[in-house]
């Protein structure tokens, strides 16, 4: 099931190059809209998920957490989405899953979690790969959007960082499913200006990739991933999440015909090794 729901994550980039006239907020801003509506009918279809729903049990430091959550799940997919766009679908996907990295090395500051000397290596490992992943050579060469797209894919794996970070301070307060709704609601009022400027002529032909979006690259991966992680140790389900990468960039060669060099392949390696040794305890 964690390994369904990391392909079903490393499928964004079909949909987001399929979408004609939309920036990335507006495509994140319905993204969101049909994830809050498919979620808000799971959670409130029980009395159960309706009472949490309400957020009365958390205080309002809590509160004050959850909303940090929306707003990194608001830069995490902008600044996703804007890589994808502006360079290749590999470069972009392994950027963005270095999220991993940036929490080993806030988590002595943000949770006060303690690292072993093997995660401060991983870290080591990761900076590296992230710098050959980059290929100076190509950020001299490949003009403004390649800078670009570099820049917000890394944005984007330092935000998805927040989210695990603000996550793990939520857990046991609020479950998974309901932190996603209000996480989406958040998304959805700080991206309505974008939201409500919908460019004319191209809503219906985008609908079903937006549909898409917000079902089985939002709705469906979250539900598998808390399925599976109630029969797999965190570690292995941190593993297993490692087939989003190599999806991603198997979705780049296959769909759109992008393919890492040498040394942006050492890179994605080193990244990918690096991820492994950080999740190791």
């Amino acid at each position: 099931m964690t390994m369904l729901g990391a392909f079903c994550f490393a499928l964004v980039p079909i949909w987001v190059r399929s979408i004609e006239a939309y920036s990335s907020m507006g495509i994140v801003f319905f993204r969101a809209l049909i994830g809050v509506l498919l979620l808000s009918f799971w959670i409130l279809r029980t009395a159960e998920g309706r009472r949490e729903a309400t957020l009365a049990r958390l205080d309002r430091k809590q509160l004050l957490v959850l909303f940090c959550v929306g707003l990194s799940m608001c830069g995490t997919a902008t600044t996703y989405y804007l890589g994808i766009m502006k360079t290749s679908v590999a470069k972009a996907v392994v950027l963005h899953y270095t999220a991993p990295i940036y929490v080993a090395i806030l988590s002595p500051l943000v949770l006060r979690e303690k690292n072993a000397p093997l995660t401060w290596f991983a870290v080591g490992a990761g900076l590296l790969g992230i710098a050959l992943i980059a290929e100076p050579s190509s950020l001299i060469w490949g003009g403004r959007d390649e800078l670009l797209g570099i820049a917000s894919a890394f944005i984007s794996g330092v935000c998805l960082a927040g989210v695990f970070l603000f996550g793990r301070f939520l857990a046991g307060g609020l479950s998974s499913p309901v932190c996603t709704l209000w996480g989406s609601l958040i998304v959805l009022l700080a991206l309505l200006p974008w939201g409500i400027t919908v460019p004319e002529g191209h809503f219906w032909q985008n609908l079903p990739f937006l549909v898409l979006l917000g079902s089985v690259s939002l709705v469906l991966p979250y539900t598998l991933f808390f399925q599976g992680q109630k029969h797999i140790t965190a570690q292995t389900a941190s593993m297993a999440a490692l087939f989003e990468p190599v999806c991603g960039i198997a979705i780049g060669f296959l769909f759109f015909g992008e393919q890492l060099t040498l040394v942006g392949s050492l890179g994605a390696a080193v990244v990918l090794f690096s991820i492994y040794l950080a999740s190791c305890r």
